[in-house]
């Protein structure tokens, strides 16, 4: 049970999408995913929609005179992230079941939600010293140093399932999120029940809601790759949906709009940008 888990990134593409001068710095070590950072310059770019990842976010909103800190668990479908002009934003993104919370939080706390919270629980002086600085990679390298520290310390102890959950994990990623609970529950030998009972106490939603966000984040890479509506059954498929209704009625939910305008989305920003 001890193999890595085959971790992919998983991506909000609003944000890349819609925000000015948006980077990203894919870490894939300490249970960190990427740090990224965009600003908020035109009034059309406040409401933007997160979509269902499973990771856990730590967003610093970063203006001249404070700095504001969030944190957030994944959303359960296409939602609002209410932010505001003129401020520059700094982004952790967690490798899902992968943040160090704070002792007083708890995973089930921060699903579906945005809490504001004390940005030094993450390091002393830490957003401080965010604020002074003026570029993502020296702004990922501050936090990545105070949060190591902290890391070391632990905010919560070890928990032994982290092994079990560390497996289901793995094997969902591998199936492209198409494997039963029952096939868990025959590999592993601990029951059914039991295995819904450790994954939900990590992520703080069920190992078959997960799945089904790991299969809409494999089709938004797909979407990206192919890009054509023409192949949308084949990508539906290769994504591990049913056929191609079942496909919409998932991706309508988690995206906020139907694949075809989705991908007309991404077109257009791609001929406009040269890619994203």
């Amino acid at each position: 049970m001890e193999k890595e888990v085959p971790y992919d990134v998983m991506v909000q593409p609003y944000v890349s999408m819609y925000t000015s001068k948006y980077h990203s710095m894919v870490q894939r070590k300490y249970g960190i995913s990427h740090f990224y950072e965009f600003t908020i310059e035109h009034e059309s770019e406040k409401q933007i929609q997160a979509v269902p990842d499973g990771s856990v976010d730590l967003l610093f909103d970063i203006g001249q005179n404070n700095v504001r800190t969030y944190i957030g668990g994944t959303v359960l479908q296409a939602k609002n992230w209410p932010l505001t002009e003129g401020k520059t934003y700094f982004g952790v993104r967690f490798q899902p079941g992968k943040c160090i919370l704070p002792k007083e939080l708890a995973i089930q706390q921060i699903i579906d939600k945005d809490l504001e919270i004390d940005g030094n629980n993450f390091g002393d002086h830490l957003t401080e010293e965010l604020q002074e600085q003026d570029s993502l990679r020296n702004r990922a390298h501050i936090f990545l140093k105070k949060y190591l520290v902290n890391q070391e310390e632990g905010f919560q102890q070890n928990d032994p399932t982290m092994l079990l959950e560390n497996y289901i994990q793995r094997r969902i990623y591998e199936s492209h999120g198409n494997i039963s609970i029952k096939q868990l529950a025959d590999e592993t030998s601990y029951t059914e029940c039991y295995i819904r009972r450790v994954f939900k106490k990590v992520h703080g939603i069920s190992p078959k809601v997960f799945e089904r966000f790991v299969r809409f984040q494999n089709l938004l890479k797909q979407m990206d790759v192919m890009g054509k509506s023409s192949e949308m059954e084949e990508m539906a498929l290769s994504c591990g949906y049913y056929d191609q209704s079942h496909m919409i009625k998932d991706f309508k939910s988690f995206a906020g709009m139907t694949p075809e305008i989705y991908l007309q989305l991404l077109n257009n920003k791609k001929k406009n940008t040269g890619g994203l």
